[in-house]
C-alpha cells in the first residue's frame, strides 16, 4: 500500500491531471466495495437505475474535485474532507444495518433526539471498515490538495453550474434513488428533499386527527390489493373468449369470490386513482382535498390496527409517498427494495414481491402470535405496459407475442395477475380464514387488435375495471347484492373503515359494499385531480356505463350520444351539483 501510495505522489507531481483521475477512481471504487459490500453490488450491476443515478452522481464529485482541489484555503479543504469521509462514514454505518442510506425520516430522527441516534451507533457501529476507509482515502484526498491543478475561472465556475444541475437532478428527479448515487452525494442530496418535503407536507396540515380507539373484538385483517392496468373486459371471469383467468375462475365456482361486474375506476392513471383509493374520494379534486384527507392507514391506526404499505411500483412519484408513508404507517416497503429496474413503466415482478415482501410479512403479522388486526395495502405491477414485459416466460399462453403492446402480450399478463391473486389469498387463507382480501385495479387499456391506446380517454377498457372481493364465506350472499350494482373503487375504501368500526372524521364518497346500493347512482371518473395534471375534464358516469363528458375550461357538456354538446349550465342542476362543491375551495372537513 505504502509503495503504491508512493507512485501515486510521484504521478501527482509528474502528471497532475492523471493523479486526479486515478483519485477520483479510488474514491468511486472505495465507495462500491467498502461503503456498500458486494452482494448488494451483484443484485444491483445490471439496473438501468443504479448506472443512471450512480453516473449522474460521479459526475457532480468529479467536478467538485475540480472546483475543491485548487483551494488554499484550510476551512474549505475541511469541509470537502467531512463531506467526502464524515458522510461516506455514516452512509457506511447505516448501510451495514439497513443495506440503504439515511433519508430525510432518519434526519428527522436525529434532530428529535440526538443522544439516542448517538447510543444506536455505538451499539451497531462496525470498526474496521470506516478505519479501512479512512486509512485509504485521507491521503488520497491530501495528496488532491497537493496537485498542481490550475484550472482556468470560467473552468471553475463552468464546473459548478453542472455540478450543480446534475446534483438537482438525482436529488428532485422522480428516477433519483439514493442508494444508488455515490454515498456523499446521496447523503447531501437529503437537505434539498427535506426542504421539498417540508413544503409539500404543508399542503397535508389541514388533516383532522382521529382519536386513537381499542380494536373492536371481532375486527378482521384486512389485505387491500391494487392492481395495475388491468381492465375487466381481457378477464374470463367476465366473459372474455379467451380464459385468462382461470385460477380465479375456480374460485368463483367454489364460492371463495364475487366479482363487480359494474364497477369503475376513480381516475384513468394510476396518480388519478390509487391516492383517492386510499383516502375514500371520487370525483373532480382541483383544490387538493385528498391532501387534507386522512388516509386508510390513518383510518386503521385510529382503530387498533397493524398498517403496512408493500408496493411493486416506486411510490415517490411525485411525493405521492408523503401522502401514506407516515407516523401511521407501520411497515413500508416499496418496489426498488425488490428492483433495481423499476421505472414509470414497469416495476417489480408481482411473484417476486409476494414471496420476499408480502408472504414473510404476512408471516409476521398473522397466527397465534397476533397481537391487533392487520391492515396490508398491496399495490402491483400488473399490466402495465410495455405488457411483454410484465409477465415471464413460464406463464406465457397466448404466443406468439408479435407486439409488445399487442393483445397476445397483455393477456399474458393477466393471467399472472390471475396466478398472483390466487396465490395470494391461499397464503391469506391458511394463517386466518376469516381474513378480507378486496382488489381493485387502478385503471384499465384500450386494448385493440389495430390500435392499442392505452389508458388515454375515458373508453370503456381504461374505466370498466374489475373490483373483486374475497370475504370469509359466511359473507358472500351479503356481498351479492351489489353484483350488478354501479359500484366505484371508493366503495372499497367505506367497506373497510366500516368493517374497523371507526367513523370517518371527513368527507369519503364511497358505499359499504355490504349495504344495498341504488340503482341509479351517478359515480365520476376524471383526471381533474392536483396529484396529477390537473386536467379540467371528468365524466359523469350512468348505472348502464354511458357517460357525460365535462370540459371545465370551455364549460361545456358533451352528451352520451357523444355528438350533442351543451353549455356545462344547461346541464340538469342535480348533475351539476356533482360538480359545483367542488369547483370552490371550501372546507370539505365534514363527514
Amino acid at each position: 500500500m505504502e509503495q503504491l501510495f508512493i507512485k501515486l505522489v510521484n504521478l501527482g507531481r509528474s502528471a497532475p491531471k492523471r493523479a486526479f483521475l486515478v483519485i477520483f477512481l479510488c474514491l468511486a471504487l472505495c465507495d462500491l466495495l467498502l461503503v456498500r459490500d458486494i452482494n448488494w453490488l451483484i443484485e444491483n450491476w445490471e439496473g438501468k437505475r443504479f448506472w443512471v443515478n450512480y453516473s449522474f452522481s460521479l459526475i457532480s464529485l468529479l467536478l467538485l474535485m475540480l472546483i475543491i482541489s485548487p483551494s488554499k484555503n484550510g476551512p474549505v479543504r475541511s469541509i470537502f474532507l467531512f463531506f467526502i469521509l464524515g458522510t461516506q462514514i455514516a452512509q457506511q454505518s447505516y448501510f451495514s444495518i439497513y443495506r440503504n442510506f439515511v433519508t430525510v425520516f432518519d434526519l428527522r430522527f436525529v434532530a428529535a433526539d440526538p443522544l439516542l441516534t448517538l447510543e444506536l451507533w455505538l451499539d451497531n457501529a462496525i470498526i474496521f471498515k470506516p478505519i479501512l476507509l479512512l486509512a485509504i482515502e485521507l491521503p488520497l484526498l491530501m495528496l488532491l490538495f497537493r496537485l498542481n491543478l490550475k484550472p482556468k475561472w470560467w473552468v471553475r465556475g463552468g464546473s459548478f453550474i453542472v455540478a450543480s444541475l446534475f446534483f438537482l437532478l438525482v436529488s428532485f428527479s422522480w428516477y433519483g434513488i439514493s442508494k444508488y448515487q455515490f454515498s456523499s452525494v446521496a447523503y447531501a442530496g437529503v437537505f434539498p428533499n427535506l426542504i421539498e418535503r417540508n413544503a409539500f407536507e404543508g399542503k397535508l396540515a389541514d388533516k383532522p386527527v382521529l382519536t386513537a380507539q381499542e380494536p373492536a373484538s371481532n375486527a378482521p385483517n384486512i389485505v387491500f390489493v391494487v392492481g395495475e392496468s388491468l381492465t375487466l373486459d381481457h378477464t374470463g371471469i367476465a366473459g372474455y373468449e379467451r380464459q385468462t383467468t382461470p385460477r380465479l375462475q375456480g374460485m368463483m365456482e367454489r364460492g371463495e369470490m364475487l366479482l363487480y361486474r359494474n364497477a369503475v375506476s376513480i381516475g384513468t392513471r394510476t396518480l388519478s386513482s390509487v391516492p383517492y383509493m386510499l383516502t375514500g374520494l371520487q370525483g373532480i379534486d382541483p383544490h387538493g382535498l385528498v391532501y387534507s384527507s386522512p388516509t386508510i392507514f390513518n383510518y386503521a391506526k385510529a382503530a387498533g390496527y397493524r398498517t403496512a404499505l408493500i408496493t411493486a411500483q416506486d411510490f415517490q412519484w411525485r411525493n405521492v409517498d408523503q401522502i401514506f408513508v407516515d407516523q401511521d404507517l407501520d411497515f413500508y416497503k416499496p418496489g426498488t427494495d425488490f428492483s433495481v429496474s423499476v421505472s414509470v413503466s414497469e416495476g417489480a415482478d408481482d411473484m417476486k414481491v409476494l414471496k420476499e415482501g408480502i408472504i414473510p410479512f404476512l408471516d409476521s403479522s398473522l397466527g397465534d402470535h397476533q397481537k391487533a388486526p392487520m391492515l396490508l395495502v398491496a399495490q402491483m405491477n400488473g399490466s402495465h405496459y410495455p405488457y411483454s414485459n410484465h409477465s415471464p416466460e413460464s406463464i406465457k399462453k397466448f404466443l406468439p407475442e408479435e407486439k409488445p403492446n399487442g393483445i397476445n402480450a397483455y393477456d399474458n399478463t393477466v393471467l399472472y395477475t390471475d396466478l398472483y391473486l390466487e396465490t395470494l389469498v391461499k397464503n391469506i387463507r391458511q394463517r386466518d380464514p376469516n381474513a378480507w382480501v378486496f382488489y381493485s385495479s387502478d385503471h384499465g387499456q384500450d386494448i385493440s387488435q389495430n390500435k392499442t391506446s392505452f389508458n388515454s380517454g375515458y373508453g370503456s377498457g381504461v374505466i370498466h375495471n374489475p373490483l373483486m372481493v374475497f370475504p370469509p364465506a359466511e359473507f358472500l350472499e351479503t356481498l351479492r347484492i351489489n353484483e350488478t350494482a354501479p359500484v366505484s373503487q371508493a366503495d372499497i375504501f367505506a367497506t373497510i373503515i366500516n368493517l374497523m368500526q371507526i367513523e370517518p372524521v371527513s368527507e369519503i364518497n364511497g358505499i359499504d359494499l355490504r349495504t344495498a346500493i341504488d340503482p341509479t347512482r351517478l359515480r365520476v371518473v376524471s383526471a381533474y385531480m392536483k396529484t396529477l395534471h390537473n386536467e379540467p375534464n371528468a365524466v359523469l358516469i350512468m348505472p348502464n356505463l354511458s357517460y357525460i363528458y365535462i370540459d371545465f375550461d370551455r364549460q361545456s357538456a358533451t352528451l352520451a350520444d357523444g355528438k350533442t354538446i351543451i353549455p356545462y349550465k344547461e346541464m340538469a342542476a342535480e348533475y351539476r351539483a356533482i360538480f359545483d362543491h367542488r369547483l370552490k375551495p371550501t372546507n370539505h372537513n365534514e363527514p
